[in-house]
């Protein structure tokens, strides 16, 4: 049986569903129109073939043969074309909600802060924007077809109850049954199917590390662990599968064999009462023909309440990405950043990462227009004391100014629209080197982008691509070396002329040659633009006026290299340990 938990995610999930319906209420009114019109064709079908045996060939009335058939012939047709109607807008509808949700989900991702991808798996997110939204479309695209089927079962009651109240009592005993098959079910099912969601989640995830880290598995010949491991996630799919289909096969049986009881209860029954001259022959041939056009909505009926609980599962995942809040937000009434040269003041700041402390108390004025390094040994909190000024992430404690303004008091747009970064790291889109490099500057020139490659000295090696700044990068900008790939996206840091550039080790792919026509290119374009270098080599420290040694989450020395050199043993020794890096 299901859990509690279980059970509130399934409601959260018919919430989301719920609100979809209500998100395209002219949409859902028009497919459920469609099912409601062949609903109503199928149900007088029947009862137009009880007049053709009971009034035109028992009756012998042979004028109105013609008219009747007729009359069934253009019934048929009516049922083909609503037949049409119905499933073209059932499919229009579930596409629109599928594609609002991955709308929504994209823009979640998108929003939610550092903190969140830091833990967060790519298979996992890829997962609910694609396996889960499947899942909801197709119950969704049912919907319409499940409320039609739910009237028409109650339609035929009526309409069985009308040809005969005996034999209607006999049809009235399938639909409790499949309601008592149906709960039975959900109950048992529901846990599982949250179960088999998270599996596919699983693999997903480890499909999209194993294509991203395709190389480190080469490298070290772990293709048969790596193949292991995808085994038996494979593995586990198939056993939580197989527990939902035992489920399944239980339930199915009874779904199909329930009307078969009926139908053939009806017709013994009923030959009896045609025989005893209790009904006509017209009446149990319209009466069976009710009884298999409940067929159809009884199993489609059934298939959706089965799929429901598996739906809801997905749809509760999804629920659950889109309620996340973001950790960094933009405040409700922001201020606008006013002039300045792009002064930084760090005032008692404060960071933990994972309960670790990284920065403790931090104090630190950076001038407008400096260029400073962050220097120090690994993991002494550079790169975060850098991520901190576009608030990639928010201290616990303290405050962080731009020229005069908090940080927290800007929206994050001007903030990083002031504020650019280079990463180590760099991440390319699949798309062309031009808009690559003025990705965070849409409206920026041809000519402000081939200048910016010039800066990073990537214009050259450009120039040399199939087709120059037009030729498209493969995926994370795979057809390119590293040392190009940060070049490029150095580019796209500078083209957008940011008020504060931060270089996050920017150059360290690139030979010593290349680094020093970069360091050269970009000594000239940081004079008079705040400029923080995050240092893990001696050749980096050399861009910088200042540079400020950070050492157990503080700043333990802020000067000129001379300075440093001569007054702060610490600093020398960690140069002493940085010179072989180089």
């Amino acid at each position: 049986m299901g859990s509690r938990e279980h059970w509130s995610d399934m409601w959260i999930g018919l919430r989301l569903m719920v609100a979809g319906v209500k998100r395209y209420p002219r949409m859902t009114v028009i497919a459920v129109m469609g099912a409601m019109t062949w609903m109503v064709v199928t149900i007088i079908s029947p009862y137009l073939q009880k007049l053709v045996v009971d009034d035109a060939v028992e009756g012998n009335q042979r004028n109105l043969l013609l008219p009747l058939v007729l009359l069934v012939l253009l019934v048929g047709l009516m049922r083909a074309s609503s037949i049409a109607w119905r499933r073209w807008n059932a499919f229009k509808l579930s596409y629109s909600f599928e594609v609002h949700l991955r709308g929504r989900i994209f823009s979640a991702i998108q929003r939610l802060g550092f903190d969140y991808h830091d833990h967060a798996s790519a298979g996992e997110l890829m997962a609910r924007s694609s396996t889960d939204v499947t899942q909801v479309r197709l119950i969704f695209m049912m919907l319409p077809i499940t409320v039609a089927n739910l009237i028409t079962m109650a339609m035929v009651g009526v309409m069985a109850f009308v040809l005969d109240p005996v034999l209607g009592m006999v049809a009235a005993i399938t639909l409790p049954a499949m309601i008592v098959f149906a709960g039975l079910y959900s109950r048992q099912a529901i846990g599982i199917s949250f179960q088999v969601q998270q599996a596919l989640a699983g693999m997903s995830r480890l499909t999209q590390e194993g294509i991203s880290g395709i190389a480190v598995t080469k490298a070290f010949g772990r293709e048969a662990r790596e193949a292991r491991k995808a085994q038996g996630v494979a593995t586990d799919i198939f056993d939580k599968s197989m527990s939902l289909a035992r489920f399944r096969s239980v339930y199915l049986p009874w779904l199909e064999l329930l009307p078969t009881l009926t139908t053939l209860g009806a017709l013994w029954l009923g030959g009896l009462r045609v025989a005893s001259g209790e009904m006509t022959i017209g009446d149990l041939v319209a009466f069976t023909q009710y009884l298999v056009i409940l067929y159809f909505p009884l199993r489609m009926t059934g298939w959706f309440f089965a799929e429901l609980p598996r739906a809801s599962a997905a749809a509760a995942r999804i629920v659950q990405l889109l309620q996340t809040p973001p950790s960094v937000t933009s405040p409700d009434a922001p201020r606008p950043l006013g002039p300045g040269g792009g002064e930084i003041r760090f005032d008692g700041v404060t960071f933990s990462y994972n309960g670790v402390e990284v920065l403790s108390d931090l104090d630190l004025s950076i001038p407008a227009g400096s260029s400073v390094a962050l220097f120090g040994a690994t993991g002494c909190g550079k790169t975060t004391l850098a991520q901190l000024i576009p608030r990639f992430y928010d201290p616990q404690a303290g405050s962080i100014s731009v020229d005069g303004t908090d940080i927290r008091e800007l929206h994050l747009t001007d903030l990083r629209r002031e504020v650019a970064v280079a990463f180590e790291e760099p991440f390319l889109f699949s798309a062309t080197i031009a808009e690559n490099i003025g990705f965070g500057t849409p409206h920026a020139e041809r000519s402000e982008i081939v200048a910016a490659a010039r800066i990073a000295d990537a214009d050259e090696f450009i120039r040399k691509l199939p087709e120059g700044y037009d030729t498209v990068v493969g995926e994370r900008g795979i057809t390119l070396s590293g040392g190009q790939r940060q070049r490029v996206a150095l580019a796209r840091a500078i083209v957008g002329n940011p008020r504060i550039l931060i270089l996050d080790d920017a150059t360290s792919a690139v030979d010593a040659i290349t680094e020093a026509h970069i360091h050269a290119e970009l000594v000239e374009m940081m004079r008079g633009r705040t400029t923080i270098v995050i240092a893990h080599r001696t050749s980096t420290l050399l861009l910088a006026d200042r540079i400020i040694l950070l050492e157990d989450g503080k700043v333990l020395a802020f000067g000129e290299h001379q300075e440093l050199w001569d007054n702060v043993p610490r600093y020398r020794q960690l140069l002493a340990e940085a010179s072989p890096a180089r």
